[in-house]
């Protein structure tokens, strides 16, 4: 006889739809990725999402889908050089609020009194 047991609750949740209108989303945006890229409108796409069970607005879904290809963009970053060997990597400043001010100090030429009495000629 098989062993049947039930599954652990944490192993049911995968399959069952996610609470939240964004989660939902984020779980057919590949299929809606694609139906975009053959040349289906949003417009579609939002009543086959209403379809489907997912209770979405037309106006919601445009501010996700910005949110989700800005998501995207932020993931998206410039590759990065690969290191020579034998040379250190190279390191971050790191941030300093005061960088402008501690660079005018520096340039700064402070002007000073000069020592003894001053010289009469020069007065008024």
């Amino acid at each position: 006889m098989a062993d049947k047991h039930t599954p652990s609750p944490v192993a049911a949740l995968s399959s069952e739809k996610p609470a939240t209108l964004m989660a939902q989303l984020r779980a057919v945006w590949p299929d809606v990725q694609r139906a975009t890229q053959v040349g289906h409108t949003l417009r579609v796409i939002h009543r086959r999402l209403n379809q489907m069970g997912i209770p979405i607005t037309y106006r919601r879904l445009t501010v996700y889908r910005s949110r989700l290809q800005r998501e995207k963009a932020k993931t998206v970053t410039a590759p990065v050089s690969p290191a020579i060997e034998g040379e250190p990597a190279p390191v971050a400043k790191a941030f300093d609020p005061l960088a402008n001010w501690k660079a005018q100090e520096k340039k700064r030429v402070d002007w000073k009194y000069p020592s003894g009495p001053p010289d009469e000629r020069k007065l008024i």
